[in-house]
Parts: structure tokens; C-alpha cells; sequence
């Protein structure tokens, strides 16, 4: 860590210049805190930008904040469990939101991708993905992008079971290199063939609840006061949720005594089995009933019994904590 920020230090000097970037998630898990911190300690008005893990943690994004990171683009790539499997991504559409709505919460913009017309991608994928869309409404829309084929990524590797046709060079490389060239070396952005026209039309009712979600998240932080989408205070032994809506008046929530403490509990994402284990004076069945409530209202989003709340601390109580 201190070695990075010895760096940092040395070339913003050198170079008389604020804005730096972290790329291809090369920032070590272990020490991203320490790093950012120290990067906040220089005292210097940093612009940062950072690609990140969508396991990144909240502690973490909280002293990249501080220290100055304004942008980051989270490996997120698909809002499906399902789809993620399928990149070999290892991780689950609940982690993606969970990340997304810290990144909200914490002011920093996500600028991350959202993969449409993956080879071997089907209806349930888009059916999942489109659920999912519901939940992340009041988070930083994410970029639709449709998919390319890297050289040595797991869909290359196996391209008969992602149903890709045939495997070649990107046609663009041979404007760039002479034929010998070009016929010899495999280059990293390759050209496939698949059924392009069906994933194009599986894909398109995604492609349009997006464009809303933009449309939307614009107008709903129009005017001259910034507020979330989704939002709470909190009253000590209750909360009040706040939720904007296009077109209408917002809707006011509040969640009282033990419940206020299963949100503020579900803030990081909890299995069922260890939210009954932390509450047990009120009994599993009310504790289903609640929740699933709260799913129902959009607040909190459920997947294979796992439950994360979706409202965010607005960013000056945050920044008391």
C-alpha cells in the first residue's frame, strides 16, 4: 500500500496532474482500503476512476470515496444468476445489486456494463434479467453492450457449447496488418458466427426497459435538489422510506421497531435461515410475511431465499457515520 501511494504521490507531482486510473481490477482486495485511505491522507483534490470487483466491499468503497474516486465500472456484466453462471463469473445478480446500491448510497457513479446477446443465452435469461430491472430502478442505470468475443475467454475456449459456428480475427485487423499476418496470428478481439438475428430479438425488450431505467433515473434526479430514488432516515427505534416515482408522488414507508431492524440488517444481503437466527423473538412465519412484503413494495429484492434491503442512507447521514 504504500508503495502505490508512494507512486501516486510521486507522479501527480511530476506530472501536475489529478486524475488517475486503476484498471483491470489490479487493486488487491486485501489492501484497497489501506491504499485509499492513504491516498486521502496526502490531501490532495484526487479525481480517481476504478475498475473493481463486483465482491468489492462496502468499507472499501466507502475509503475509495474519500479518497477521491468519483467513477468506477464493477465487472457486473448481467443482472441473471443464471446468465452469470454461464460467463463463469462467479458471482449473483443479489452481489451485483448489493454493489450497485452501495456505489448509490456513496455517491460514486457506476458506469458499469450490462451484456446483452451472449452466445447460449435463452428466454428465462431475459425473463431473469428483466425481474431484475424492477429491483435496480433506483441505481445508476448501467451500459448496454453487446457481446464480443475475447481470445482465450471461457466462450472461446468452448465454442461448439456457446454455439458458435465458427471462430476467426475480427474482420477491422486486416485493414490494420498485411495478409500474412493476419492469417498467422490470433488476435484478441475475434468474429464468430451465431444466430445473431434471434439474440438480437430475445435480447430487445431488455434493450427497451433500459432505455426507460435511463430515461427515468434522468428525471427523477432532475431539478435543483439531489435526493435518491430510494431512501431512508432513521428514527432510532423506526425508519421512514422514502421512494420517487416517475410521474407521481413519491411514496412514504415506515418500518417500526424489530422490523426497522431486519431492513437495516438486510442492508448487506442475508440468507433467511441467518435472519431468523438473529431475530428469533418474533418467529419465522412474521419474519416471511415481512419480507415478502417488502419485496412485493419493491423495497427489498429476494433471491433463492436470500433478502437485500434496496433504500440508501441519503449521502450526508452517511457521512456522519
Amino acid at each position: 500500500a504504500r508503495q502505490v501511494v508512494s507512486e501516486i504521490d510521486y507522479l501527480t507531482k511530476r506530472y501536475k496532474t489529478l486524475s488517475i486510473a486503476f484498471m483491470d481490477n489490479l487493486l488487491p482486495l486485501r489492501e484497497s482500503k489501506e491504499i485509499f485511505l492513504r491516498l486521502h491522507k496526502l490531501g490532495k483534490d484526487l479525481r480517481l476512476f476504478a475498475e473493481i470487483r463486483a465482491n468489492t466491499s462496502y468499507e472499501v468503497l466507502k475509503a475509495m470515496r474519500l479518497a477521491g474516486v468519483e467513477e468506477v465500472q464493477i465487472g457486473i456484466e448481467a443482472l441473471s444468476t443464471r446468465l452469470l453462471k454461464k460467463f463463469n463469473k462467479g458471482t449473483t445478480c443479489i452481489q451485483n445489486l448489493e454493489i450497485m446500491k452501495n456505489c448509490e448510497e456513496l455517491g460514486i457513479a457506476d458506469i458499469s456494463n450490462l451484456i446483452l446477446c451472449f452466445p447460449g443465452s435463452d428466454i428465462t435469461d431475459v425473463k431473469e434479467t428483466l425481474r431484475s430491472l424492477d429491483f435496480a430502478f433506483p441505481f445508476h442505470p448501467l451500459r448496454v453492450v453487446n457481446f464480443w468475443l475475447g481470445l482465450g475467454s471461457p466462450a472461446w475456449e468452448n465454442r461448439h457449447a456457446f454455439g458458435l459456428r465458427a471462430v476467426f480475427n475480427h474482420p477491422n485487423y486486416a485493414a490494420l496488418f498485411p495478409p500474412d499476418v493476419f492469417q498467422s496470428i490470433s488476435f484478441m478481439i475475434q468474429s464468430f458466427r451465431m444466430d445473431r438475428v434471434y439474440q438480437k430479438k430475445l435480447w430487445q425488450p431488455v434493450k427497451k426497459k433500459v432505455k426507460a431505467w435511463k430515461k427515468s433515473y434522468a428525471l427523477l434526479h432532475s431539478g435543483l435538489s439531489y435526493s435518491p430514488i430510494l431512501s431512508f432516515r432513521d428514527g432510532g427505534d423506526f425508519l421512514i422510506i422514502r421512494q420517487k416515482r416517475p410521474g407521481a408522488d413519491p411514496l412514504t414507508h415506515r418500518v417500526n421497531g424489530i422490523y426497522r431492524n431486519i431492513y437495516l440488517f438486510c442492508r448487506t444481503n442475508r440468507s433467511l435461515k441467518r435472519i431468523i437466527a438473529d431475530f428469533p423473538q418474533i418467529g419465522e412465519d412474521r419474519i416471511i410475511k415481512f419480507l415478502k412484503m417488502m419485496n412485493g413494495k419493491k423495497l427489498i429484492y429476494e433471491e433463492n431465499s436470500r433478502y437485500l434491503s434496496l433504500a440508501v442512507r441519503p449521502l450526508e447521514k452517511e457521512q456522519k457515520q
